[in-house]
């Protein structure tokens, strides 16, 4: 159910057991080929897949498309706050949701640089009072949630993982909008430090702070250029059915 649609009256008689669901995207440069919005657009298109199958579960809120994404400042359109106010912004966004008297909240995450201070916003409202300890706050991003079927091979991936303007990204972009996706333009740059452990892409393991013009001077990373609309239908329906299941469990928790 859409949030934004309700009366108060009808906020304030709803279940306080059903799940609210805020999606957290962004506005930055997304390589010479894909629009700023392309986090906010992505993230969108799930939380909104995921409604319409949920309709009567959850309550989605509109999409925070201001995101922490100090690291593309170097690039122009970039739009941003830096961590320490993202974090304030959610922990009073919970705190206006739980004043509502609801119990569960997922953060559904559509841009990497959102996931340290939301989850630092959460944390530090459980640490601040039993109200937010004995709620239910959750963040994850899509792509982590829809881990195990992103599997390249899965989606005829030419690349092995999701990252930034990516072949992933790129694929979805062309299913859902593809006439804002320049792919006569497409141009990425490759990893900075060939190697598993480098966080250039969501998978490394480790994680290395670094500017994006440091990382990829294109501002997209990961072969976007064997983006195909075909691959996306595919990794948007997948991702939806991880993000329901999950949402499901969570409901009980």
């Amino acid at each position: 159910m859409k949030f934004g649609n309700q009366c108060w009256v009808d906020v304030e008689a709803a279940n306080k057991d059903k799940v609210v669901v805020l999606p957290l995207g962004s506005f930055e440069q997304h390589g010479h080929h894909s629009p700023l919005l392309t986090d906010t657009y992505l993230v969108t298109a799930v939380a909104e897949q995921v409604e319409t199958e949920l309709s009567d579960q959850i309550y989605l809120l509109p999409t925070l498309w201001l995101g922490a994404s100090d690291h593309h400042l170097d690039l122009p359109g970039t739009v941003s706050v830096p961590n320490s106010l993202y974090t304030q912004m959610i922990k009073n966004m919970v705190r206006s949701i739980a004043m509502a008297g609801f119990q569960r909240v997922l953060l559904l995450n559509g841009h990497g640089g959102n996931v340290t201070p939301g989850t630092q916003a959460i944390t530090e409202l459980t640490n601040e009072s039993d109200r937010y300890n004995e709620m239910w706050l959750a963040l994850s991003s899509y792509w982590t949630l829809a881990s195990p079927v992103m599997e390249a091979e899965q989606h005829d991936m030419e690349s092995k993982q999701l990252s930034h303007a990516c072949e992933y990204e790129t694929s979805m972009m062309l299913y859902l909008q593809g006439e804002l996706v320049r792919m006569d333009r497409v141009t990425a740059s490759p990893p900075l430090v060939d190697s598993e452990y480098y966080h250039s892409e969501h998978l490394g393991r480790v994680n290395v702070a670094k500017r994006i013009t440091t990382s990829t001077p294109t501002g997209a990373m990961g072969n976007p250029e064997a983006a195909t609309a075909v691959k996306g239908e595919s990794l948007l329906k997948s991702i939806t059915q991880e993000v329901v299941a999950f949402l499901q469990e969570f409901a009980t928790w």
